[in-house]
């Protein structure tokens, strides 16, 4: 039966998570930022008809750049979670040894 343990991530990927959240932090501030803005500010929304496309823009923005977050975070996650495969992969016995007969891993 699988471990549900996870193991802690070690030198460079600890570094790729790291980077990711604050990556990922400051695509999310800056949504924040473009949802918040208001065409009021720029000039009379009666005035300037370019402004309905100016609302529809910035949301459009906002939720493509908390997507892009998500999608940092959900990529970071993939490759981690490739390597711990791969590490694990390397540790297997091959093909020609039948289950049982290799050495405990915990020693």
């Amino acid at each position: 039966m699988p471990s549900n343990v996870v193991p802690q991530p070690h030198g460079a990927d600890t570094r790729r998570i790291k980077r990711s959240r604050v990556f990922s932090f400051v695509l999310l501030a800056l949504a924040a930022v473009v949802l918040s803005l208001r065409p009021e500010v720029f000039d009379d929304p009666q005035v300037q008809p370019w402004h309905a496309l100016f609302h529809v823009w910035r949301i459009v923005l906002g939720i493509a750049l908390v997507v892009a977050a998500l999608g940092v975070q959900v990529a970071v996650g993939v490759r981690w979670r490739q390597g711990l495969r791969r590490d694990a992969g390397a540790d297997a016995p091959g093909p020609g040894t039948p289950p049982g007969n290799q050495p405990p891993g915990d020693r």
